[in-house]
């Protein structure tokens, strides 16, 4: 079991309702000093919600579930409910920035980050959340890469998981269209050469990614003006490096997409026999990385208590901060109520 240690920096919360705080977690991983831990919390808690702990996927950070504007905040909305919200930045991402090897060139390390190191991150996490709350589990969320790390400890510790949420869920369909954009063109199984230890992602990135799962439609009618940019300067503002570069870019690691090429390869990250607990999955209808397949993958093998499956239309691949983000909030509201 990983050996932590920590410190609490208050925040003070926008929401007089809510409490913010940030953690540092100390885990003895190699290039992972600390791990950054957001948490929201109501002045009230209900002792009947676990507290909830958020997985990002393989571009952004915990930032991505708390942007700083009015209605577009996913652990406001859930603590709001009278509960403790966690999300963890994975090391290489956001505020767990600090590494040799995120400081170094990137040609001369390997793709940072797999998602076997993100699991072994998550669960650190859990851990503290647990010890702090004196409680025996938690309510887990995983988004896109996420759902492969949170998949992973919910089969390997279902002890530690009360239900499980796999939003945008990967489950090993092959994908070409992606495979050209991140795989090897001598060889589909391996990651692309170019990509190093990480990459760097500029505003111009952000809004290509997400154009892209829109699927050439007018994107004002899924996202609202100015929310890319605001994600994208919300997350350049943790990297002290963003500014001295041309134009503005911040780090993401690698070792994701070193995992994509396998997935979208056919191999399957995570065995869904193992997911006894509770089980949500949830997709945007339109999203082009998560597919249908992907969750009739999971659906045929999973072997939860309780199996929710849901498509919610509109929304890409980035529902939770789209238009229609309102209707995901919902959907795990209902299913992290209370039994």
């Amino acid at each position: 079991m990983l050996q932590l240690a920590f410190s609490a920096l208050p925040h003070t919360a926008p929401d007089p309702m809510l409490n913010s705080y940030a953690w540092n977690l100390q885990v003895p991983a190699p290039g992972s000093p600390h791990l950054f831990l957001a948490e929201k919390r109501s002045a009230s808690i209900d002792p009947r919600r676990p507290p909830v702990l958020l997985a990002h996927g393989a571009t952004f950070g915990a930032a991505l579930f708390d942007l700083p504007r009015p209605g577009y905040s996913l652990m406001a909305h859930l603590a709001s409910k009278g509960r403790a919200v966690y999300a963890l930045d994975v090391r290489g991402y956001g505020r767990s920035l600090a590494s040799g090897v995120m400081d170094a060139p990137p040609h001369t390390h390997a793709p940072f980050a797999r998602a076997i190191d993100a699991a072994q991150d998550l669960g650190a996490a859990v851990d503290f959340i647990l010890a702090r709350h004196r409680v025996p589990a938690v309510d887990l969320v995983g988004f896109s890469w996420g759902t492969i790390m949170a998949a992973q400890l919910a089969a390997d510790a279902p002890h530690n998981v009360a239900r499980l949420v796999l939003y945008a869920p990967l489950c090993g369909v092959p994908h070409p269209g992606w495979l050209g954009r991140i795989a090897d063109p001598a060889d589909p199984r391996r990651l692309a050469p170019q990509f190093g230890a990480y990459r760097w992602i500029t505003a111009a990135d952000v809004v290509s990614r997400w154009n892209s799962d829109l699927a050439n439609k007018d994107v004002t009618l899924s996202r609202e003006n100015g929310i890319a940019e605001l994600l994208f300067d919300t997350l350049a503002a943790l990297d002290p490096q963003s500014a001295v570069q041309s134009p503005p870019a911040f780090r993401c690691p690698n070792g994701a997409l070193a995992d994509l090429v396998e997935v979208f390869n056919g191999c399957a990250p995570f065995d869904p026999r193992r997911l006894v607990k509770p089980l949500l999955v949830l997709r945007g209808s339109e999203d082009t990385t998560s597919t249908e397949q992907d969750v009739t993958r999971l659906l045929a093998c999973a072997d939860a208590s309780t199996i929710i499956s849901r498509s919610i239309s509109p929304g890409s691949h980035f529902l939770c901060i789209e238009k229609n983000r309102l209707e995901l909030y919902e959907t795990l509201d209902e299913f992290l109520a209370p039994v």
